[in-house]
This record gives structure tokens, C-alpha cells and sequence, in this order.
């Protein structure tokens, strides 16, 4: 891990990139460190106000400040795209591991279920998912991952048959050691660095698809803040308060464009046919 921040550090766009997110953690753990109002409190003098020393962010439609209220919609923002993301880890590194290693029959009928997934568009799909079960954290957390565990499975699919056949797998079949245990102990240690890059560049689409869903008034309910609803219900005020719209949407640019740029920097790094 040291070695590979190091790494990072010699590039000031990945040096830049660590601090953002670094912030973002604390934001996402400590939300109420940072924001100097109650997110759901009222204040009529904040009404519609422009930013200001006061209020950095500005007033809102029912006079709440911006600034509080984007802290704690990027905590749970954060929370439902990392969240997502870890449920289509676990699962889709699960079948892409069995139906690599396996192969055959097995790895036929699990990528034609896959490609199923991939015929919808990931937005659509997850707008589906919410429509039919409700709009809570729980539901979008679950829709989310869901649409995301085909992107694991074909990734770790195309490492594990790569890896099927290397010396040391052969020789542990040799030895008698069971599937599973292969799987997890020979194949899944040596994949660690492309489950990292996946989920990293794909914890950006996953918070976009977050704050669509959101933007759509399909993510959590208010008067919960999360930085895709705030742009959407601030949308009918872009004229006469812009600031409603465009600090939470900057803020969810800068993770987005920090997410990406660290991304391909973890790929540069542990890519080994990069750096041969």
C-alpha cells in the first residue's frame, strides 16, 4: 500500500485527486464537524439568500443552508454509491471466480444472464428496480448494486480464465485442494489489483447513477438531503437562485472528476502489462 501511494504521489493530478477524497472520508464520517447549520432547520432570513460569510452556500427555498445541507447529502451519497458498490463486489467477484474457474456449461448459462443485464441501460434499470420496490436507502443501495454486478463478473471472469490454467493452479489441483478453495486462496489474491481498479472507476458511475435517481426524485426521500435530489428540487429556481443547483452539483463533479483521475492512476500503477 505504501509503495503504490508513493507511486501516486509522483503525479500532482493523483497527489490532488488523494486530498479531495481524503476530505470527502472525513465529510462522509464526520458530516456534522463540517456543517455549521442543522440541515433540516428553517430559517427565514436564509430564505432563498445568496452565499455569503453567513451562509457559504447560500439559502434554499424553505431558508436552509446549502452548505450544511450539501455535507450531509455527500455522507449519504457516499455512503449509498460505496455501499452499492461493495454488494456488486462481493457478488459479481462470486460468479465471475465460479464461472471462470469452472468454465463449460457453467460459465455459459452465467454470462448469458449477464448480457441480459447489459441490454438495459444502467440507469433504466435501476430506475425499474425503484419503481418497483419503493424509493428508500435501502432499496437504492440494492438497486444500484445489482446493476453494477455484470461490469465484476465479466472483469473477474476474464482474470480467473486467465488464470486457470497458470503452474501454481495446476499444481494445487495436483495436490487434491478443492475448487473453492482454489478460487479463494490462489486466484482471488491474484486479482486484488483489478477488483481495485474496478471498484474505484466504477464507484464514480455508481454515485451518478445515485444522484440521477435522486435528480429524478427517485433516490431518498425528503426532507433527507442527498446531492442529486438537491440539484433536482433547486432546478425550478436555476434563474433567480442558481447557487440552490450549482454548489451541490459542483460538489459531485469535483468526487466524480477526483474518483476518475485516481482510478487511472491505480490502473497505470498495478496494470503489470503497463508497467512491464
Amino acid at each position: 500500500m505504501l509503495k503504490i501511494i508513493r507511486r501516486l504521489a509522483r503525479n500532482p493530478l493523483y497527489v490532488i485527486s488523494l486530498l479531495l477524497l481524503s476530505i470527502v472520508l472525513l465529510i462522509t464520517l464526520f458530516p456534522g464537524l463540517f456543517a455549521p447549520y442543522n440541515p433540516y432547520k428553517m430559517d427565514v432570513e436564509a430564505f432563498m439568500s445568496a452565499p455569503s460569510w453567513k451562509h457559504f452556500f447560500g439559502g434554499d427555498q424553505f431558508g436552509r443552508d446549502v452548505f450544511s445541507r450539501a455535507m450531509f447529502g455527500l455522507q449519504k451519497s457516499m455512503i449509498i454509491a460505496s455501499s452499492a458498490i461493495a454488494i456488486s463486489a462481493l457478488i459479481g467477484t462470486m460468479l465471475g471466480l465460479i464461472s471462470g474457474f469452472l468454465s463449460g456449461v457453467t460459465d455459459l448459462v452465467m454470462m448469458r444472464i449477464m448480457d441480459s443485464f447489459f441490454a438495459f441501460p444502467s440507469l433504466i434499470l435501476a430506475l425499474f428496480i425503484i419503481a418497483l420496490f419503493g424509493s428508500n436507502m435501502i432499496n437504492l443501495i440494492f438497486a444500484i448494486g445489482l446493476v453494477y454486478v455484470p461490469i465484476f463478473a465479466r472483469t473477474v471472469r476474464g482474470a480467473a480464465l486467465s488464470l486457470r490454467e497458470s503452474l501454481y493452479v495446476k499444481a494445487s489441483k495436483a495436490l487434491g485442494k478443492k475448487s473453492l478453495s482454489i478460487m479463494l486462496t490462489d486466484i482471488l489474491p491474484n486479482i486484488s489489483s483489478v477488483l481495485i481498479v474496478t471498484f474505484t472507476t466504477n464507484m464514480s458511475t455508481a454515485l451518478l447513477t445515485e444522484a440521477s435517481l435522486g435528480f429524478l426524485g427517485l433516490g431518498v426521500p425528503p426532507p433527507e438531503p442527498t446531492l442529486g435530489g438537491m440539484v433536482g428540487q433547486g432546478t425550478a429556481f436555476l434563474l433567480s437562485a442558481p447557487w440552490v443547483v450549482l454548489f451541490p452539483g459542483l460538489v459531485i463533479a469535483l468526487i466524480v472528476l477526483s474518483l476518475n483521475i485516481l482510478g487511472d492512476g491505480l490502473r497505470d500503477i498495478l496494470d503489470p502489462r503497463i508497467n512491464r
